[in-house]
């Protein structure tokens, strides 16, 4: 080969493989706030607090690289404000695969809601306009199905003293109704406590309920979520009902990875057999937003006494959008 040629080819490589692969570092963060991530079909689609009109939905191939916004909604969106009775403050969807199609939970109008499609892209529509809860203001809800098929619905609602509180209640097998009359508390601030730092209100929040061991882990985010102290801990209970038992060790996911504001969680189980904490970040001290969306892997381990434990690991994926 002539020493002449041999240069060009490498050139020609370096210029055309980061285009071909597009993965190159082009890349932006992912900012999705409140972020949750559902597997189908061997793809990764994340949601999460970040558009005005709706709720976004981004998708990839290894948790690493995301394109998108990609729904099948007006703007990209998976859900889109004229399918939903609310108009503005679209916050922390949450999206499963339930009855043979997709389920989205999610805030509107500091309000918590129901939508439906036959795609993960949407484009999700709620088949009756209107709340779970029309009278009383609520935010961060999620759905949990236990092993017998009975479901339930954790949310936050605001009690006059105690602030932001984690509430549950059945919900109907159609997903549409919700038996108020029998919610109950979970988790109350606790003044004093990592729960409740200075400047970080009164405030519990962003409920996830994982089952392992026959025990329910009901995990939660507490602080402003302005605060760098914002941060994820946990409570155990024999039933999806409670009562709860905190985690002595709380929080287990505190400034991770030297992150301030680490919180907001969702956690992913994938078909692979392994299990990540979703969560966001701020920039630093001084930047809250647009809050990042990072990944950890965690994992329950044996305690030498009591239920297993929850343990987030070190390492951090952080997403970013090609």
């Amino acid at each position: 080969m002539s020493k002449k040629l041999f240069p060009l080819i490498l050139l020609a490589l370096f210029l055309v493989l980061p285009a071909a692969s597009g993965r190159g570092t082009t890349g932006k963060p992912l900012t999705l706030a409140d972020p949750y991530i559902l597997e189908y079909e061997g793809r990764f689609y994340a949601y999460g607090t970040s558009a005005r009109d709706g709720i976004a939905v981004y998708v990839s191939d290894d948790l690493k690289h995301w394109s998108g916004p990609c729904g099948a909604a007006p703007g990209g969106l998976a859900l889109y404000r004229e399918d939903s009775w609310g108009r503005h403050s679209f916050w922390a969807p949450e999206v499963y695969r339930l009855g043979g199609r997709f389920v989205m939970t999610y805030s509107v109008e500091e309000h918590i809601a129901v939508a439906f499609a036959d795609s993960p892209l949407g484009p999700f529509r709620q088949e009756e306009m209107r709340p779970y809860i029309p009278e009383k203001k609520g935010i961060d809800s999620h759905i949990f199905v236990d092993d017998d098929g009975r479901v339930y619905l954790y949310w936050v609602r605001w009690d006059y003293g105690n602030g932001n509180e984690i509430h549950v209640a059945p919900l109907a097998g159609d997903l549409k109704q919700l038996d108020t009359a029998h919610h109950t508390a979970c988790i109350v601030t606790r003044p004093g406590t990592w729960e409740a730092v200075p400047g970080g209100g009164r405030v519990a929040e962003g409920p996830f309920v994982l089952k392992h061991g026959g025990k329910y882990y009901l995990t939660f985010s507490c602080n402003d979520f302005r605060s760098p102290d914002y941060a994820v801990g946990y409570a155990v209970s024999d039933s999806p009902m409670g009562p709860w038992t905190r985690y002595a060790g709380n929080p287990v996911l505190h400034r991770h990875g030297g992150f301030p504001g680490t919180g907001h969680h969702s956690f992913l189980r994938t078909s692979k057999g392994k299990m990540y904490i979703v969560f966001h970040a701020h920039w630093s001290a001084e930047k809250v937003g647009p809050r990042r969306t990072l990944l950890s892997p965690c994992r329950f381990v044996r305690a030498r006494s009591g239920p297993d434990r929850i343990k987030v690991g070190t390492k951090i994926i952080a997403p970013t959008v090609d």
